[in-house]
């Protein structure tokens, strides 16, 4: 692996010949009758450096290491949110900060060294630390969680060992520590004022080392990297340390807070804004390193196969404006039904004075889920058939309030009528795959994907479950193909879901279903029928996958469909009832496999009315529609076609924002969404 190799070829060198800038501010090293430094230093980061060592096996993962010519001091830096470097007397360290900064609990560490195999690393827990000062020898022991090579040619001796040393996190608590390698960086002049770090020959993995007590490391593209530091490092910004040759011959040290990350792939180079970190020694900082490691300090490392750690609280999202009063077509900018596009930032964000901001407000009653329906991943691009980049400005949005969108495949594509679209259904989810990339990957804000919407209802003549389901199955396995480490779902209704939980289960491979798959239906039962039918008896199952309510809701009137009279009060109980025992059963059950639910939907859908005056599809919103709040214009919509030809789906289109209100009663005269918002936080 080109990461390993040359981020180790570094790390050989790193630090083994940096003095550290000797004992000052920071500083362990007391005069004889001082009083002992009591400070928390239980947030440093070490650096070992030596000339040489050994490894044995010891058995059970266990490799007895020796190093040799250690050096008398040791650097440090803090954890985030502390912003302190320096050194301290070796021996002061083992003898007496050992222990205050690990507290019992062996801390994480990676060893890296040179020897007749090549370069080696091994990462891994340290215990029985022997530091002899005299002999300038330092003994351990490190239980090997990973290596870079087969452990086998890691033991014997090798040369220019460098051992960094984590510091542990409080249970349950878990972080890692990132290290990037760079041919060269350099630091520059701002363009708002300050520094930035820049980075050039950015390799393209960065390794990830979990602190103590958990044990684990890998590697991630560097895409991945950028991506995730909103949330990784959402509180603080992290601290860092840069080593590299200043064309000295000797490795130089430069402690910095690093913001802002932004990511070249074209020129392969990564940028951060940097502030150096106050401490002694520190090398200038407009010197141009080479053959540089940047080590990041602790952030949550996330993880798309963890997204059910938690409980989902959302909704349903498909904001159609008001004055649609039947389902758009081409060239309407609607057509697609696809609202999360950036050509409708106003509705769900803002754009040039004129938005509604739905997602900020949906946050700030704590959802953190949206479902949607619709997506034409053409959105954003100018070549047929390609992905584009449309629904990224989307996603970024949701992924700064901490919302997580489920991305759909729609069920226009699982026809076989007209251009039949099945009929490239690889292309298309590939395509839809794709339009969710940033940086070379999957955003963050990617929660799973979901297969089309109630498929085991009939959708046509000709497109019933034994259709549908055998197709939906098949995408599945491609999403899982293409998205190994993202969750995937069926959607489907609560006419014989039990009957359909146990198909998924059978037919889909045993290990995409253990790991990769949930199960979604839509409920509209009361609160009794909701503990009763679908979640308690979902968990005596014991299918083992986890479960959410993909759709809640109701749409209470009297009279017949179309003509009838919208009864509020009964609706806004019937939704809260449902909220109530989702939310409550999930509470009460800690080990329930339930674990989230959507309600339906944010809004009510007048497209939905077919020219009615009233009808259940359109009135199971939480927000009614109110005035008009301004007016936005989409852009156009077009591309290269197959032909080679301009391909148009509409023009600049001007488009109506509505102002959302609360769906009000008379015993609710705060509004539905004020009433879900206790089961939403």
């Amino acid at each position: 692996m080109k990461f390993i190799s040359l981020l180790l070829a570094t790390f050989a060198f790193l630090l083994s010949g940096c003095d550290g800038g000797g004992s000052g501010a920071g500083s362990l090293v007391n005069a004889p009758g001082d009083p002992p430094d009591t400070a928390d230093i239980s947030n440093r980061l070490y650096v070992v450096a030596a000339g040489n060592g050994s490894a044995a096996s010891a058995g059970n993962r266990d490799y007895t290491i020796t190093l040799e010519k250690v050096q008398p001091e040791v650097d440090w830096y803090t954890d985030r949110p502390d912003r302190e470097t320096g050194d301290e007397n070796t021996k002061a360290f083992i003898d007496s900060s050992w222990q205050r900064v690990y507290a019992g609990i062996p801390p994480n560490a990676l060893l890296q060294y040179r020897n007749a195999a090549g370069v080696q690393a091994m990462f891994g827990a340290v215990r029985d630390v022997v530091y002899n000062a005299q002999a300038e020898t330092l003994r351990f022991t490190l239980n090997l969680e990973a290596a870079a090579d087969d452990p086998a040619n890691g033991a014997g001796s090798f040369e220019v060992p460098v051992l960094t040393l984590l510091n542990n996190l409080e249970p349950s608590a878990e972080g890692s520590s990132f290290a990037l390698y760079a041919g060269q960086t350099s630091i520059v002049a701002g363009e708002q004022g300050g520094f930035r770090l820049v980075l050039d020959g950015v390799d393209e993995e960065v390794f990830w080392m979990n602190h103590a007590p958990s044990r684990s490391a890998d590697f991630e593209p560097v895409g991945n990297f950028i991506n995730y530091w909103p949330e990784r490092f959402a509180d603080s910004a992290p601290n860092a340390s840069l080593a590299g040759d200043p064309g000295q011959g000797n490795y130089d040290i430069l402690p910095l807070t690093l913001s802002d990350p932004i990511y070249d792939a074209a020129n392969n180079s990564v940028s951060f804004a940097a502030v150096p970190l106050r401490g002694p020694g520190t090398p200038d900082i407009s010197a141009v390193l080479k053959n540089a490691v940047l080590f990041v300090d602790a952030g949550e490392r996330g993880s798309p196969s963890a997204v059910f750690d938690q409980q989902w609280r959302g909704v349903a999202y498909s904001a159609i404006p008001a004055n649609y009063i039947n389902a758009p077509i081409q060239p309407d900018p609607f057509f697609d039904s696809d609202v999360s596009a950036a050509d409708f930032q106003a509705l769900w964000g803002e754009k040039g004075g004129c938005g509604r901001n739905d997602l900020q407000a949906m946050a700030n009653v704590g959802i953190n889920l949206i479902r949607l329906y619709d997506y034409n991943y053409l959105r954003g691009s100018q070549k047929w058939e390609t992905a584009g980049n449309g629904h990224i400005p989307f996603l970024d949005k949701a992924q700064s309030l901490g919302i997580k969108v489920i991305i759909p495949i729609s069920n226009y594509n699982f026809r076989s009528d007209g251009d039949n679209p099945w009929g490239k259904i690889e292309k298309t989810v590939t395509e839809i795959v794709n339009s969710t990339r940033k940086n070379g990957v999957i955003h963050p804000a990617v929660h799973s994907f979901s297969v089309g919407n109630e498929l085991d209802l009939p959708k046509s003549e000709n497109m019933n479950w034994e259709t549908q389901i055998p197709r939906a199955l098949e995408v599945t396995k491609l999403l899982h193909g293409l998205a190994p480490d993202h969750y995937i779902t069926i959607p489907i209704s609560n006419w014989e879901e039990k009957r359909f939980y146990e198909m998924f289960r059978d037919r889909l491979p045993t290990a995409l279903y253990q790991t990769r798959f949930y199960n979604s239906v839509q409920a509209f039962q009361k609160h009794d029928g909701m503990l009763n039918n679908i979640l308690r008896p979902y968990d005596q199952l014991g299918l083992g996958v986890p479960l959410v309510i993909t759709e809640l809701g109701f749409s209470h009137y009297e009279g017949e469909p179309g003509q009838g009279r919208l009864i509020i009060n009964d609706k806004i109980e019937v939704v809260l009832g449902q909220a109530r025992a989702v939310r409550g059963y999930m509470d009460s059950n800690p080990d329930t496999l339930v674990k989230g639910f959507a309600i339906f939907e944010w809004q009510n859908s007048n497209w939905k009315l077919g020219g009615k005056p009233i009808n259940a599809e359109s009135n199971f919103g939480i927000n009614a529609y109110g005035d008009v709040i301004c007016h936005s214009k989409t852009g156009v919509f077009g591309m290269t076609g197959p032909d080679g030809n301009w391909a148009h789906f509409h023009g600049e289109e001007t488009y109506q924002v509505d102002r959302l209100v609360p769906l009000t009663g008379p015993g609710y005269p705060n509004g539905l969404l004020n009433e879900l918002s206790v089961y939403f936080k």
